[in-house]
C-alpha cells in the first residue's frame, strides 16, 4: 500500500503602504521549492509611507485576505509569518562570544545558537527590538571566517552578527492588528531581505 505523503504549509502576510497581501503554500515530497496554494490581495487605506496610521483600516483588510486565503487554500489561518515594513527599521552589528564546555570541546548546534543568543544581550537604541539576527561569520580560537563552526573542535566560539531593529511602538501597533485580526506572529521578517531571499541565490547573498 503506498504511504500518504506529508506536507508541511506555511503562510506568509505582507502589510504594505498601499496593500495586504496574503500567500499560503506547501512544502512536501522531493519538491525543493514550496507550491503557491493560495493568494489574496487587498487595497490598504491604513499605512502612511509604510507605517500603520489607523489600526481598524489596516485590520480589516487583513481580515479580508485572510478570509480568501483561506476560502481558497481550504485551510483554517491562525498564524503567519509577518512582514515589517516602514523607516522605523534599522540594522545593527553586534559580537557574541561563549566558552565551549563540553569534554570534547566539539562545536554543537546549541553552542552556535548561544553564540548567537550572546549577540543580542547589548544596549539597544531607545524604543527599539530585535526582529532578526543573521549570523555573518564565525571565529573558533582565532581562525577567521568560519561559515559554520559545528563538528570543529576549540575552546572560545565568535559570532559577528547584524540585527534588524524595529520601533517598539510599531512594533506594537501590529500586534493590534494581528490581535483584531485574530491572527499570531510565529515569526517576523522584513521585507526587503524576504525579497531578497526569494530573487537571489546563496552566491549572491553572501557576496
Amino acid at each position: 500500500m503506498p504511504t500518504e505523503e506529508k506536507f508541511s504549509y506555511f503562510t506568509g502576510l505582507d502589510i504594505g503602504t498601499t496593500s495586504v497581501r496574503c500567500v499560503v503554500g506547501e512544502l512536501g515530497g522531493d519538491a525543493q521549492l514550496p507550491n503557491i496554494i493560495a493568494l489574496a490581495e487587498s487595497p490598504n487605506s491604513g499605512m502612511r509611507k509604510g507605517n500603520i496610521a489607523h489600526v481598524e483600516e489596516v485590520a480589516q483588510a487583513v481580515i479580508g485576505v485572510v478570509n480568501e486565503a483561506e476560502r481558497v487554500s481550504g485551510r483554517e489561518i491562525k498564524a503567519a509569518t509577518i512582514n515589517v515594513n516602514g523607516s522605523h527599521v534599522q540594522g545593527m552589528n553586534s559580537k557574541g562570544v561563549i566558552a565551549i564546555s563540553s569534554p570534547d570541546r566539539e562545536i554543537s548546534v546549541d553552542d552556535r545558537h548561544r553564540a548567537e543568543e550572546a549577540a543580542t544581550i547589548v544596549q539597544l537604541p531607545a524604543n527599539k527590538d530585535i526582529i532578526q539576527v543573521f549570523a555573518k561569520n564565525y571565529r573558533l580560537d582565532g581562525q577567521e571566517n568560519i561559515k559554520d563552526p559545528v563538528g570543529m573542535h576549540g575552546v572560545r566560539l565568535e559570532v559577528d552578527t547584524h540585527m534588524l531593529l524595529a520601533s517598539v511602538p510599531a512594533l506594537k501597533l501590529l500586534d493590534q492588528v494581528l490581535s483584531r485580526a485574530e491572527l499570531r506572529a510565529n515569526h517576523r521578517s522584513v521585507s526587503s531581505l524576504a525579497a531578497a531571499e526569494a530573487v537571489l541565490n546563496r552566491q549572491q547573498k553572501e557576496s
